[in-house]
């Protein structure tokens, strides 16, 4: 490993939502100093990044106009591939998500899965007729939710970027690229789990994902909720602002202007109870009678215009 090599970033100008120009700055720093150095240092890596961050600076701004956050320095393409390849190995991966795959979060995250899938059959009905679901999952990881739409009868498909992800899926239909699928006829519902946080260009990303989205089809969206979040002081700030991995952040309100702009328009979900649970029953039916008095989420479904 040549440790004279210098990660290379490029600088966003502009508003990655509304394109304003006018950006504040919340917080600012270097890679090699102070909270951010400490937890890139605690984290699993294949390739350790940080011989290649040193003296590198991270800033995180805000549009005065539309109010979204974002980091303003990423790494440019050639560098972001490298953090696919080598810093992110299969093994790197496995070692970050274990401490999250306990058996109560792996049960809560399957019946997470299969209520969207009821939901997304029931908004998708009127729309598609006697067909079954189509569905594109942007960002789809391991394929955990394409299986799940496929045990329902749902056409499904994913993309991914991460090699280690796609060579390790669980689901047969996973691309690496947009292109693979452009001429497929279009879906009837497009999901991002925890996936626009990640992208440089999230509103032009989008704009290429809705001419593959029906008209009338249906968009869920679901991002970490960066709600005052300012700077990176603590591991929980880190995880929902960290400089490399996560250069956007979004609120419920700025995630709900960044949909509407793009011509989608936000929707209720159906209530969707997967458990046998009779107090979760009641709670999931009093949050839907009381949704308008409910603290709003950065899990948001739409349609598109």
């Amino acid at each position: 490993m040549n440790t004279t090599e210098t990660a290379k970033f490029t600088v966003r100008t502009a508003c990655i939502s509304c394109g304003g120009t006018g950006l504040v700055e919340l917080s600012a720093g270097r890679f090699d100093e102070g909270a951010v150095q400490r937890f890139i240092e605690e984290d699993p890596w294949g390739e350790h990044p940080a011989p290649f961050l040193r003296e590198q600076q991270w800033s995180f701004v805000a549009c005065k106009d539309c109010g979204l956050m974002f980091h303003r320095y990423i790494l440019d393409p050639e560098w972001n591939e490298r953090r696919f390849s080598k810093w992110m190995s299969q093994d790197a991966i496995e070692a970050f998500e274990k401490h999250s795959k306990t058996p109560a979060n792996v049960f809560r995250k399957a019946a997470g899965y299969t209520a969207h899938v009821l939901q997304i059959e029931q908004l998708t009905r009127s729309l598609r007729g006697s067909e079954v679901p189509r569905v594109l999952d942007f960002g789809c990881g391991y394929g955990g939710f394409l299986s799940m739409c496929s045990m329902y009868g749902f056409e499904a498909y994913g993309v991914d970027r991460s090699a280690a992800k796609r060579d390790n899926n669980s689901f047969s239909k996973v691309f690496a690229e947009i292109e693979d699928i452009a001429n497929m006829s279009p879906f009837h519902a497009l999901t991002l789990f925890e996936v626009l946080e990640h992208l440089d260009d999230p509103h032009g990303l989008m704009l290429r994902l809705s001419e593959l989205l029906a008209t009338g089809g249906i968009l869920v969206l679901e991002t970490p909720d960066c709600s005052g979040v300012r700077t990176i002081g603590t591991r929980d700030d880190y995880g929902k602002i960290h400089p490399l991995e996560h250069i956007n952040a979004f609120t419920p309100e700025t995630l709900k202007r960044f949909a509407t702009r793009l011509g989608f328009a936000p929707i209720r979900k159906p209530v969707s109870c997967v458990t046998c649970d009779s107090m979760k029953f009641v709670k999931t039916v009093a949050k839907r009678l009381l949704g308008p008095v409910m603290l709003p989420t950065t899990q948001l479904y739409f349609r598109r215009l």
